[in-house]
């Protein structure tokens, strides 16, 4: 007769096994028993054979066939992969490209805008201190206003009779200086020297039944502007 400590371990080792969970059960056989009849070990009671087949880390079998299939979608995952990820690069390298260019035109849009800029700003400048130095040497210099008149005569078209039109204030330098301009000019009969306040001191205007020559100091100041900034443009 079995005691009752050997009644409740045989208990305790016995369990019902579902249909699913003794798949792999391949042999039972019972370990053997000490004297009186008693299990000598519970770990002993019985022995379970597992299948021989190779099995992975895991404990799980692939077959051959599951192991193709996996191989061929990694390759062909890994394939579509490199495609995506070159489109991909493509694209972006192809945007930053046009960023690129339009940042470059861009630069070289402000590039020319502050060189022109600074162009005008270097003419304005100039132009600035040529008028201030040309009016100061006219009201120191009362006589540029004769020698503006000579070369105004030189550059007008032969004609016997002018009329040339002075600043009041210099008209009493240019009467003066009239028989000068007679004697330079042959074949001159008449020379009419006129006030006008519309033109500004140390300029003139001459006017003769053949055309007019425009020498007043604004006209002067435009020509030299107008070389100044063809120079300045060709040097670009």
């Amino acid at each position: 007769m079995l005691s009752l400590a050997e009644v409740v371990v045989a208990m305790s080792l016995s369990r019902i096994y579902r249909e699913t969970e003794t798949s792999d059960v391949r042999e039972f056989h019972f370990s053997s028993f000490g004297e009186g009849g008693t299990i000598t070990s519970a770990a002993h009671a019985f022995v379970v054979d597992q299948p021989k087949a190779n099995a992975s880390a895991g404990g799980s079998v692939a077959s051959p066939a599951a192991a193709a299939v996996t191989k061929k979608d990694i390759d062909q995952a890994y394939a579509r992969g490199q495609r995506d990820a070159m489109s991909v690069t493509a694209t972006r390298l192809e945007s930053s490209a046009k960023a690129l260019a339009a940042a470059l035109k861009h630069v070289d849009q402000l590039r020319q805008q502050m060189a022109q800029n600074s162009r005008e700003d270097m003419l304005r400048l100039v132009m600035v201190i040529a008028e201030q130095i040309i009016r100061r040497e006219v009201s120191v210099h009362t006589d540029i206003i004769n020698e503006v008149i000579a070369e105004a005569l030189r550059a007008s078209v032969r004609a016997d009779h002018y009329r040339i039109k002075v600043n009041p204030e210099d008209l009493a330098a240019v009467n003066e200086h009239k028989p000068l301009f007679l004697s330079s000019i042959s074949g001159l009969k008449n020379l009419m020297i006129e006030a006008d306040s519309a033109v500004t001191a140390g300029g003139c205007k001459i006017e003769s039944d053949l055309g007019e020559v425009d020498a007043t100091l604004e006209t002067q100041l435009e020509a030299i502007r107008q070389a100044l900034q063809e120079t300045m443009t060709g040097a670009s």
